[in-house]
Formats: structure tokens, C-alpha cells, sequence
């Protein structure tokens, strides 16, 4: 017997990649280091606070150039 899942993890997956592929299409690899560095420096997401604390913890320097 299968169930439908509500949620799709993989799908989801799929469709934030694709948005953020489509997002910095047209940014050069120095554009997309930049962007990707501030994001991480000042998101409020969780993902990008651990980034901070683990840095923060190795004395990492997050710059975004």
C-alpha cells in the first residue's frame, strides 16, 4: 500500500536549485563567490548562522568583499 505524500523533499530540492540557477545565471563565478559570501555574512537563515559560529569558532574571517 502506498500513501501520497504531502511533501516531497526532493522535489522542493530540485525547484530551490532551479531558482537559484536561474537567480545567477547571468552573474560571472567572481559575482556569484561575492553574493553567496554576503548572503552568508548577513542572512538571518540558519543555515548561514551555523556558517557564522563555526567560523566565528576556527577565528575564520566572513567578508563580503
Amino acid at each position: 500500500m502506498t500513501t501520497k505524500k504531502e511533501f516531497d523533499c526532493i522535489e522542493y530540492k530540485r525547484a530551490i536549485q532551479a531558482k537559484h540557477a536561474a537567480e545567477t545565471r547571468t552573474l560571472s563565478p567572481n559575482e556569484k563567490t561575492t553574493r553567496r559570501a554576503q548572503w552568508l555574512a548577513e542572512s538571518d537563515n540558519q543555515a548561514a548562522q551555523l556558517w557564522r559560529e563555526l567560523c566565528n569558532k576556527q577565528g575564520t574571517v566572513i567578508s563580503s568583499q
